[in-house]
């Protein structure tokens, strides 16, 4: 119990009013049935989803970007220990899923989500909390919440609401892709570039241009930068490893 999916009505009682509420991505997850099969299409077959992780306990944060680790289509992209910084990263980082913690200091989750839906309506948002009452899942479901996550919580159970995510994700990309067709934009070439370069084991100076320039992007995926770091171990460039080394070690902090 404590995952939630769409399609579902949640009954819950109020004072001695009785309300229903229509859930987005809301209903009890509680056999195995239900838990998440492993993913057996090649990752290059599924786009990256891109994560938010906000949480004020180090240690849950740390414990979903584990968990997150195990899925290899998904890449955690900001981390955040507050609510504000949520909202400024929903926009900085563009993340197409967000993991939201219910009580966060500066701001709460509800109302980070609130601000955050407001400005990307298409962000999926999944509220975290060790809290199961009745108010908060109002309170979700009134600010747009796609689902919802009771602490304590397993790798599974992260993993399967990870690809529920994925596919309302996956489908506000089509939505918005159909909506506003456009040119691919530099950086959906210089990925799609890379991945080219991967699958090639390419590390010649046209692979170094592309991963540095990837690089260079604030927002830039973990994945890129590891590529890069073993591009340069193995072309013998160890001063530019070692400034690569230390950006990685401030961005984790």
């Amino acid at each position: 119990m404590g995952i939630y999916r769409q399609g579902a009505w949640a009954q819950a009682t109020l004072g001695n009013d009785d309300y229903a509420l229509r859930v987005l991505a809301i209903r009890p997850v509680d056999d195995a049935k239900d838990a998440m099969n492993p993913v057996t299409a090649p990752p290059t077959q599924r786009p990256i989803i891109r994560v938010l992780i906000a949480d004020d306990a180090p240690e849950t944060r740390r414990s979903m970007q584990l968990i997150l680790s195990l899925a290899p289509d998904a890449e955690v992209v900001a981390t955040a220990r507050n609510g504000r910084e949520a909202v400024e990263m929903a926009v900085s980082h563009q993340p197409d899923v967000a993991l939201v913690d219910v009580n966060m200091p500066e701001m709460n989750g509800l109302e980070a989500i609130r601000r955050m839906r407001a400005r990307r309506p298409e962000l999926v948002c999944i509220i975290v909390s060790a809290e199961k009452d009745a108010v908060t899942l109002k309170q979700a479901v009134e600010v747009g919440v796609a689902a919802y996550l009771i602490k304590p919580f397993t790798a599974e159970q992260v993993l399967g609401i990870l690809e529920k995510s994925r596919q309302l994700a996956v489908a506000a990309r089509v939505q918005a892709a159909a909506a506003h067709p456009t040119q691919p934009s530099r950086r959906e070439w210089l990925e799609q570039t890379a991945n080219a370069f991967v699958k090639a084991r390419r590390t010649d100076d046209a692979a170094v241009k592309v991963f540095e320039a990837l690089a260079a992007m604030p927002d830039c995926s973990l994945r890129w930068l590891t590529h890069l770091a073993i591009i340069y171990a193995l072309r013998g460039e160890w001063n530019k490893l070692k400034r690569l080394a230390t950006h990685l070690e401030q961005r984790q902090k």
